[in-house]
Parts: structure tokens; C-alpha cells; sequence
């Protein structure tokens, strides 16, 4: 995740897979392209599977996997929001920052493709109390971790030590 924002009121974190987005969008017009010319060249069999087969399945992977996730922490509304975004629609989920204790990674192993890691939240009040993840996936690098050392560091900032005695 990046951080957009990290002042002494508000943390601000971000996963916007972009690049993936890209790609796909990218990969659905070429293959257009090519269902396009087999069409004037008079392919039945390639303008079918490029201009409708490819395309469709390369949509429906833009689809599923392309999602926005955003974490505001909020201490002048004493507000942790969870946003999700996707193709279908719109989703927040809120809590009170007071209940947030720590943020964690969570680590998978599976594969052959080494560790991934996800930011997850150990809320210890309220009805929601216990491990929540700020993403569904699973990611390879550092951004986890990163994202992790951010959130508990804003968390135990000290609010008052900018202000500035008479």
C-alpha cells in the first residue's frame, strides 16, 4: 500500500493496482486489434475469438482482480475507514481509532513464488474486536511491511509534541 497522506491528524494509505489495470485495458484493445484485421482479412474462427473469446475473458479478469482499497485513519473524527472500490460498486466499513490497538502483516506461504503479505488490523474493542485485513490479496515486497511500520507509527505519535508552549 502507499501512503498518500501521514499528518499528525490523518493517516492516509492507498492500493490502486494501476499498472495491472493498464495492462488488461491494454491486452483487451490488441486483441480487438487483431480480431479487427482477421475480420477484413475474412478469418471467421480468429474474428470471433478477437473481437468477443479474448476479450471477454481479459474483462473478466480486469474485473475481478482490479480493486482500489483505501485506509483513512482519522484522530479529529476518531475514525478508522475501510473503502473499497471495484467494478461492481462501493463499500466502507468504519470503526471507532480509539479501538484500533496495532496494525500486523499477515504472511502466506503458498507457492512456489516465496511469501506474500497483507496489512491486517487488531481492533481489541467494540463488536468488531479482533484481526481484520485491509486487503483481500496477498502481495510479494516490502509495501506490507512498510504500510504496517506507518500505521504504528502514526498510532503512537505523540499529537501534542507540536505544540508549542507560551
Amino acid at each position: 500500500m502507499k501512503i498518500v497522506r501521514n499528518t499528525p491528524e490523518q493517516l492516509i494509505l492507498r492500493s490502486a493496482p494501476w499498472f495491472l489495470a493498464v495492462v488488461f485495458g491494454g491486452l483487451i484493445l490488441v486483441s480487438i486489434g487483431c480480431g479487427l484485421n482477421a475480420f477484413f482479412a475474412g478469418g471467421l474462427g480468429e474474428t470471433f475469438w478477437g473481437l468477443i473469446g479474448i476479450p471477454a475473458f481479459l474483462a473478466l479478469f480486469l474485473v475481478i482482480f482490479v480493486r482500489r482499497d483505501d485506509l483513512i485513519l482519522d484522530r479529529s473524527r476518531d475514525v478508522l475507514e475501510l473503502r473499497h472500490s471495484t467494478f461492481f460498486g462501493r463499500r466502507k466499513v468504519r470503526h471507532k481509532l480509539q479501538n484500533l490497538e496495532r496494525a500486523i502483516v499477515q504472511t502466506s506461504n503458498s507457492g512456489d513464488s516465496g511469501p506474500t503479505h497483507r496489512i491486517a488490523l487488531v481492533l481489541s474493542g467494540g463488536m468488531d474486536a479482533g484481526t481484520h485485513p485491509v486487503t483481500p490479496v496477498y502481495a510479494s515486497g516490502n509495501g506490507a511491511k512498510r504500510g504496517v511500520d506507518a500505521i504504528n507509527g502514526w498510532l503512537s505519535r505523540d499529537i501534542d509534541s507540536n505544540v508549542r508552549e507560551a
